[in-house]
């Protein structure tokens, strides 16, 4: 009982090495705060980078989240006017988590290109993790 017990957790053990996964090959926070600032780019917004900072988000906690502060409301001035993003940390996919649209630019392709040419998963595997959204979000047929 005992060797069946070792063989079994030796090959849980193997199971990774030989079945390659995702979840061990996310991007760096670096890379999802470079995509934030690229995103906000592409929104024509101007913020500088000691305005974004990473946040928890409950809802999408498997996301990178961040929120950028764009300065105070006009008419409410005790209101700060905030973007909130939410990065899928396997293929950089990112998302405005309020509006619950992904936002793209020709920039952002091209930085997540190199994503998943680094990532080394197979092409089967693209499609699945782009169907991903932060947990706020439904998901939406492109």
């Amino acid at each position: 009982m005992r060797k069946i017990s070792i063989l079994m957790l030796t090959a849980f053990a193997l199971v990774p090495l030989i079945c390659p996964s995702p979840l061990g090959r996310k991007i760096s926070r670096k890379t999802a705060f470079k995509l934030v600032q690229e995103a906000l780019a592409t929104k024509g917004l101007r913020v500088p980078p000691s305005q974004i900072s990473q946040m928890t988000d409950y809802w999408s906690p498997e996301f990178f989240n961040f929120e950028s502060l764009l300065g105070q409301s006009g008419d409410q001035p005790d209101a700060a006017l905030r973007n909130y993003f939410a990065v899928n940390p396997w293929n950089g996919d990112v998302w405005d988590a309020m509006e619950c649209e992904r936002i793209t630019s020709p920039a952002i392709e091209k930085m997540q290109a190199v994503i998943w040419k680094r990532s080394g998963l197979p092409e089967e595997a693209r499609q699945p993790l782009h169907y991903l959204h932060p947990g706020t979000c439904a998901a939406k047929d492109e």
